[in-house]
Parts: structure tokens; C-alpha cells; sequence
């Protein structure tokens, strides 16, 4: 239990983001990037501690892709790449870069 704890918000942006691939009201895209904005700043964060700074920009890159307050204009292929490309990061952080609370061995 202690691991979702320390992941909830990396796995519910992988979920929204892989979801986003089917066809679904725009509010759904926009809860959707605010997850997933809000996951990768938490993530380069937790980089940043770690002195991982080329994960630290992956992952603010991530942030300004998915970013709502100023979003870009893709077209509907070139989200759904995004999406799978930002699931698989998102995935990826499980492993690269341990949660804050969890301990690096």
C-alpha cells in the first residue's frame, strides 16, 4: 500500500493519458493535462533532489507539452502520440526516479 501512496498521482496520470487515446468531451483533455502538468512537475522535482538533471527536463518539457494555461495547438495525431510518448515516461519514472518518501537504496 505504502507504493501507491507514493505513486497515486504518477498512475492516475499514466491511466488519463493512455484513456485520452479514445474519443471523449474536451473536459476530459483538460483534467487530463492538468494531471499529467501536475505529475511531471512533481517528478522532475523529485529529480531535481535526486541530481538527475537530465530527468529534471524531460520531465519540465513534459509539463509545458501538457501545460493548460497556455496549451499548444496539435493536431489530433500529434496528441495521440504525445499521449502514448507521455504514458511511457510517465511509466518510466516508476523506475528512474524513486518517490520522495521512498527510500534510495
Amino acid at each position: 500500500m505504502a507504493w501507491l501512496h507514493d505513486y497515486w498521482l504518477r498512475l492516475l496520470a499514466v491511466l488519463l493519458a493512455l484513456g485520452a487515446l479514445a474519443t471523449l468531451p474536451f473536459v476530459y483533455y483538460q483534467l487530463m493535462n492538468w494531471v499529467v502538468m501536475g505529475a511531471a512537475i512533481l517528478i522532475a522535482r523529485d529529480a531535481f533532489k535526486q541530481h538527475q538533471e537530465a530527468i529534471v527536463w524531460l520531465f519540465i518539457l513534459l509539463a509545458v507539452v501538457f501545460n493548460p494555461i497556455a496549451p499548444l495547438y496539435l493536431g489530433q495525431f500529434a496528441w495521440k502520440i504525445a499521449d502514448v510518448i507521455a504514458a511511457l515516461l510517465l511509466v518510466a519514472s516508476f523506475f528512474m526516479v524513486p518517490a520522495r518518501h521512498t527510500k534510495i537504496a
